[in-house]
């Protein structure tokens, strides 16, 4: 399972070194894509064949369903992590999370996110508040 959060920063070539924690749960390669929340996400390989399966049971006759497939499958690459334990987080997507060079490493259960430091604190502080609230409005947890 991927818990907790890590800082780091981008080398000069977009390259970020993985914690060791996370690596074993990722194997040697993942996919990368967007994040729901102006994020990377990084996926497990196994992970990932299960969410496009997941993808292929939509109906491609609702318009929303067609738009997330495109944007979320058009964004994908799959990237190996070097013996270093690093990987590279392709431009584009550092575009779409406005990630420069300071970033948090978030265990997302069965996948990571990789967020611009300096965004992961403000959303966090804007969600501790009402962290409470949130948990009442989840169901069977």
């Amino acid at each position: 399972m991927l818990v907790g959060n890590y800082n780091h920063k981008l080398d000069s070539k977009g390259r970020t070194v993985l914690p060791a924690r996370f690596r074993g749960e990722l194997g040697n390669a993942v996919v990368a894509t967007i994040g729901i929340d102006k994020c990377i996400a990084l996926y497990p390989i196994s992970r990932w064949e299960e969410l496009i399966l997941k993808l292929k049971d939509l109906s491609s006759f609702k318009k929303k369903t067609r738009e997330f497939r495109r944007v979320l499958l058009s964004m994908a690459m799959e990237q190996e992590i070097d013996g270093s334990g690093r990987i590279l987080l392709p431009q584009n997507l550092r575009r779409y999370a406005d990630i420069e060079q300071e970033i948090t490493l978030i265990g997302s259960e069965d996948h990571l996110e990789i967020w611009d430091t300096k965004k992961w604190e403000s959303h966090l502080e804007s969600v501790l508040p009402d962290f409470s609230d949130i948990a009442e409005d989840l169901e069977s947890i």
